[in-house]
This record gives structure tokens, C-alpha cells and sequence, in this order.
């Protein structure tokens, strides 16, 4: 797995300083206390800095937050209970719903953020940063590997304890990762009632469309533009899907 994910940090230009150390975020007001982040520059790889489809994620689920205006856009009327992201990085989107729950839902909603085993550290910084210990979990997943007990997907009587929310932010960037991303998205995906998948993606190349055409044959690919700062986003080429699987 390292010969795979250690190439990551080849694909970025040097990190400035600015994404060096603590950043305060409260997208407008709309989430007060504001997220506190912490980033390392890139001590750890890219994935220690903050993206700005991470910054969609969050800006769409804040608003579609109001009266859980999120669950029942995407899934009814059901609250959602277990929400796992996918390489989470600084954790700023799974951080963001850990906040949510913390300050406003209180509804016992239980947010998994993941990464490979050297983003850990810095997960837990964050969630200790924000002081979302009891709401925010941190998790090594690496894609393509089989899925711990945790997350792994269970029919019957136990189908109640499924992640049922899915999160993931500019984790389509590595062509060699995309068959471990789509088989970790399939057997996320592989029971009767399978979470809700929200993917926020900036467009940077042409190989990139090579993995939304080849989930297109076991997900429906829909993109979501009914958010006020989609106009925005899209002059940053940069989009929000939800993916349904067949």
C-alpha cells in the first residue's frame, strides 16, 4: 500500500506557509464556535492541508443542515447515526458535522474520520482541538483493503449500527488509487439500505473522468447545484455528486 499512497505528496505544488498551523473557519457564521483546524504544511502529505472541495462539503451540509434539511434532501426523513469520511485528511468535513452534532443536533450521531496511518496523528489533534472527543472518532482506512467490523456492512438486526453517510473531498487525484477508492465505496455500498454518498471533487485532469466512468457502472453519478454557492464553486471547477449505488 505505501508504494500507492506515499506518491500523493508528488502531485501538489510545496505548501506555503499559510497552511502551516491553526486556521479558524466559520463559513460566514454559519457554524459558531468556529472549526478550529490545524494544519502541518505538509508534514504529513497533502492530505494536511485544507481543499477547497472540503470547503463545498462543509458549506453544503451547513446548509442543508437547518431542521435537518440534509437527511431529508438525500435520505427521506431518517436522521443520520453513524457518518464516516473518506480520506479525511485534517478531518475538516467530519469535523464540521462533529460540530454540528456537539452544538446543535444532539441526536447521538457518531462521525468516523479516516486516513492512512500517518494522517492519524493530526486527525486527533483536530478532534482534540475542537473538543469533539466524544463525537468524532479518528480511524486508519486504507482503500482497497477489507473493511473493519466497524464499518463493515451487516444485514438483519444489526443493520442498525451501518455507517449511513458517507463524506468524501478531493479524493479523486492519484489514478493508481481510483480501483482501491471504487472497491472501498462497493463494499461500503454492499447491503439492502446502503448510505447515502456525498463526493466533492475539484476538476484538475483528464484522467480523472476515468473513475467517474467506471463507478457509472455500479453508482448513479448525480451532480447537486441546489446550494446557494454553487455558481461560486463551479468558477473554481469544483463539484458535488452524490452517488447511488445500483
Amino acid at each position: 500500500m505505501e508504494s500507492i499512497f506515499g506518491g500523493f505528496g508528488d502531485l501538489v505544488v510545496p505548501r506555503p506557509k499559510e497552511h502551516l498551523g491553526q486556521t479558524d473557519l466559520s463559513f460566514g457564521g454559519k457554524l459558531l464556535p468556529a472549526l478550529k483546524i490545524c494544519e502541518d504544511g505538509g508534514e504529513s502529505g497533502c492530505g494536511g492541508k485544507v481543499w477547497i472541495a472540503g470547503e463545498l462539503l462543509c458549506e453544503y451540509i451547513l446548509e442543508k443542515s437547518v431542521d435537518h434539511l440534509l437527511s431529508k434532501t438525500v435520505n427521506g426523513t431518517k436522521q443520520f447515526k453513524k457518518v464516516l469520511e473518506l480520506g479525511s485528511g485534517t478531518g475538516l468535513v467530519g469535523l464540521c458535522v462533529g460540530l454540528l452534532e456537539k452544538n446543535t443536533f444532539h441526536d447521538g450521531t457518531k462521525v468516523y474520520v479516516t486516513d492512512i496511518d500517518k494522517l492519524i496523528p493530526l486527525l486527533k489533534r483536530n478532534i482534540e482541538l475542537d473538543e469533539v472527543q466524544y463525537e468524532v472518532l479518528a480511524r486508519e482506512l486504507w482503500w482497497g483493503e477489507p473493511l473493519s467490523a466497524e464499518f463493515s456492512p451487516q444485514e438483519g438486526a444489526m443493520q442498525a449500527n451501518n455507517v449511513d453517510l458517507v463524506l468524501a473531498a478531493d479524493c479523486v487525484y492519484l489514478e493508481e488509487a481510483f480501483p482501491l477508492l471504487e472497491k472501498t465505496l462497493l463494499d461500503l455500498t454492499h447491503c439492502i439500505n446502503p448510505p447515502v454518498i456525498l463526493m466533492a471533487y475539484k476538476k484538475r485532469r483528464k484522467a480523472d473522468k476515468h473513475f467517474f466512468n467506471k463507478i457509472k457502472r455500479n453508482f448513479d453519478v448525480l451532480e447537486i447545484t441546489d446550494f446557494s454557492k454553487f455558481e461560486h464553486y463551479l468558477k473554481e471547477r469544483t463539484h458535488l455528486f452524490q452517488l447511488i449505488r445500483k
